[in-house]
């Protein structure tokens, strides 16, 4: 008795020392890592709002609409925020604190009862420190935390069944099962599949497993009765997740982005056999309750990582965090065995060996050899596996930093939005910040998040545009290549030209047109004038056109002497758009000498003959790309990287001839290539696979191609008017946005309202949703 109260105040003091680190990792850039604690909080405050509550309805993420976030994780976080008055993020993170702590507590117990006390305390100890706990604290995924910790709770309570008088374990494990089905839909898959599984088995085979078909009886029983308890949820909820999750731009993303390797499964798998081996060893048994039990565990989330194969849309490594517990459950009972194994071997051995000092035998005995054993197995597992995250907090910084979203120029952002805009503002933000501040300002925010991190249906449309809008002005995709246009403002993508490649959701950037490195020399009443950047010149007007055949981006830049008009048209089910410069002089003392137009690309030349074209192929991607010089150049210089034979520029030199107008127009295309890799080996294969193709190309450039596909155009003007957007947010903090700011900084669309070193916030001129 004395024994067992020590072991439960050592189990204590490891549940506040895990509990303590977890508080010092997630406040130590003062705020908590990650942005879905943005999505929690929006969630809170869609439950708490005025009107009637709907559990599937948020307010404010993704711009507000339907919600699949399961509310049970936010129903207990608002009552700890009302009862303790915690500002709303401190409150977020000393609950999932306290639960991801817990989760070390219950590895202890269930450890403790399948195996024993030793390796119960080694697996707790493995639990304070597993990467993927604290990691999945740091990205804030605090209802799945939550799970984490209910599942073994749950899984312990159903292997001693029998400690148990019927209505108690129903009451317990019915209130458990009801919390898992309200918390996070996922889990709660998870938890019945491994539950069935095993009661399948117990039904064919009880007396295999030492046990009755009544004990799965009562098991399914508190799943129906848990079910019951939150039956209003469901009803609503599970029609919701069939009509509303998972569209083919999830999938694809999905697909694309979030597969996990077989090198990473497949060695896993050894667990599943480890557990009945261990059995064999402890029970004297092969198959039992608690072997079969634990092997589930980790059969089944391993199954379901490569559930891509049958076209299931979901992020496949959460899979991972299911088997964590049950695979720390297997290191520690390995670390057991193993101890105590070398510990009997070496004292065996030490007893024997004549010339061993008696007082050395005498002070080395088993049981301090198996101590050091097992501190010798907890510091190698600690350093030699990845699971693990050492104690150092410099270790748990290092992770913590790379999810921060959080800072305190940013949080000074959010609060001047909740006390300068209205409270139905619709704001557009990236994807880090954008949670957080839909659900700490609580106004509508579109953030541009990338489509495998949604659920929704109705998000992925709102997420494209504003990652759409985070980038660029203009798009036309045709379904074969795709247009960016960034307009006059943004010396970037002046056009740029991606391919549509045809093995994953993202497209390849191929050419990039930038205003920055084209260079027009002209003459002003016979002088010659300082060679101009197409940069340079103000913009006087940007417009896209289209109709059911063709689509045109327009950007007209010029000053007193001349106009520079770049247009860029994309022909429905073409591989190719067609870039056409014109230079209209504005008065008569004005004549054009030359324009230099730099091409940024990657690839290796494909060698022709003709000199109206230069294709490149890029064997990474591999995919194919083409310009088809309409108005031939003077001079074209291919500029390589270093001494290989990649082209990173191509160089074009065009001779105006002193007139007071010119005309340069370039037939651009790319397009995913064969994926046979004997093609890429060399560029004689290479050479002799895309040869013709370059002939064929100069010919049909602008024939429409076989399957037809509608255009798509994204114009930011009309995007933001049709969406009611009245702000846009960027953070200088991010060397991506803060690239684009000018984008928004010199465009009269824009005007800044807010800004200090990390945040700028642009007001939407003529928005009506503004105070």
């Amino acid at each position: 008795m004395l024994q067992s109260t020590r072991n439960y105040i050592v189990v204590l003091a490891i549940f506040v020392f895990a509990f303590v680190y977890r508080m010092l990792l997630l406040f130590w850039s003062g705020f908590p890592p990650g942005a879905d604690i943005g999505l929690h909080n929006s969630v809170i405050y869609s439950i708490t709002g005025s009107g009637p509550t709907d559990f599937l309805y948020n307010y404010y993420h993704i711009g507000g609409g339907v919600s699949l976030t399961f509310p049970g994780y936010h129903i207990f976080t608002t009552s700890t925020i009302l009862l303790t008055g915690l500002p709303e993020y401190i409150a977020h993170a000393v609950v999932v604190g306290l639960f991801s702590a817990l989760t070390v507590v219950c590895a202890f117990l269930i450890t403790k009862k399948v195996w024993s006390t030793p390796a119960a305390f080694i697996v707790a100890f493995l639990a304070v420190i597993s990467r993927f706990d604290l990691e999945m604290l740091f990205w804030a995924g605090y209802p799945n935390i939550v799970t984490l910790m209910l599942i073994p709770l749950t899984f312990y309570l159903y292997i001693q069944k029998d400690r148990f008088s019927k209505v108690p374990f129903l009451i317990a494990t019915s209130i458990l099962t009801a919390t898992l089905f309200l918390t996070h839909s996922l889990s709660a898959a998870m938890f019945g599949g491994i539950t069935v599984g095993v009661a399948l088995f117990i039904l064919l085979f009880p007396k295999a497993f030492q046990t009755t078909r009544k004990t799965v009886f009562y098991w399914i029983l508190s799943i129906v009765l848990g079910a019951v308890l939150v039956l209003p949820f469901l009803i609503k909820a599970i029609p919701a997740y069939l009509s509303e999750y998972g569209s083919s731009e999830i999938a694809g993303a999905t697909l694309s982005a979030q597969l996990l390797p077989l090198d990473i499964v497949l060695p896993l798998f050894g667990a599943v056999i480890a557990f009945f081996v261990f059995s064999k060893k402890f029970y004297k048994k092969t198959l039992t309750l608690p072997a079969f039990f634990l092997s589930m565990w980790v059969f089944l989330p391993l199954i379901l990582t490569q559930s891509y194969l049958v076209g299931i849309p979901v992020d496949y490594n959460r899979f991972m965090y299911f088997l964590i517990l049950p695979v720390l459950v297997f290191i520690a009972v390995l670390i057991d065995f193993g101890s105590a194994f070398f510990a009997k071997t070496l004292n065996t051995y030490l007893t024997k060996w004549q010339q061993v000092p008696k007082r050395l035998t005498a002070a080395l005995t088993t049981k301090r050899l198996y101590s050091g054993f097992i501190a010798f197995f907890l510091l190698f597992s600690f350093i030699a596996l990845p699971i693990f995250m050492t104690p150092d907090l410099e270790v748990g910084h290092t992770l913590q930093d790379f999810y921060q979203a959080m800072t305190q120029p940013g949080w000074e952002a959010i609060q001047w939005a909740k006390t300068n805009t209205a409270p139905n503002a619709v704001f557009v933000a990236d994807a880090w910040y954008g949670w957080w501040f839909s659900g700490f300002a609580q106004r509508p925010t579109l953030s541009a998040v990338d489509p495998q991190y949604l659920t929704v249906n109705r998000e992925v449309d709102n997420a494209t545009f504003a990652r759409t809008l985070l980038d660029t002005n203009y798009v036309i995709d045709n379904g074969y290549l795709q247009v960016r246009d960034d307009g006059g403002y943004l010396a970037r993508h002046n056009p740029q030209i991606l391919v549509a490649q045809n093995w994953t959701y993202y497209t390849y950037s191929f050419f990039t047109f930038n205003s920055e490195n084209t260079k027009i020399e002209y003459q002003l009443n016979g002088k010659t004038q300082p060679a101009l950047r197409l940069s340079e010149l103000p913009v006087k007007d940007m417009t896209i056109q289209s109709d059911e055949t063709q689509a045109k981006i327009t950007v007209v830049r010029g000053n007193t002497d001349f106009d520079y008009t770049l247009s860029t048209t994309l022909y429905r089910n073409t591989r190719f758009a067609n870039l056409t410069s014109t230079l209209t002089s504005l008065h008569p003392e004005v004549v054009f000498n030359r324009v230099h137009i730099d091409v940024e690309t990657t690839g290796f030349q494909v060698p022709h003959n003709n000199k109206a074209t230069i294709a490149l192929v890029e064997t990474g991607t591999k995919a194919f790309g083409q310009l088809i010089f309409t108005t031939p150049p003077e001079d074209v210089d291919l500029i390589t990287i270093g001494d290989s034979e990649v082209v990173k520029v191509i160089e074009l030199s065009y001779c105006l001839g002193d007139q007071p107008q010119g005309e340069i127009q370039i037939l651009s295309g790319a397009y995913s290539a064969s994926n046979k890799p004997d093609l890429y080996t060399n560029p004689t294969t290479i050479n002799k696979a895309f040869s013709q193709i370059v002939t064929d190309n100069l010919v049909t450039a602008l024939e429409p191609m076989e399957k037809d596909q509608a255009l798509s155009i994204f114009d930011y003007r009309f995007e933001l008017q049709a969406r009611s957007v009245s702000y846009v947010i960027c953070r200088l903090s991010d060397p991506t946005e803060a690239k684009i700011t000018p984008k928004f900084r010199l465009d009269p669309t824009f005007s800044l309202v807010f800004i200090n070193k990390e945040v700028a916030i642009f007001r939407i001129n003529g928005d009506p949703n503004q105070d």
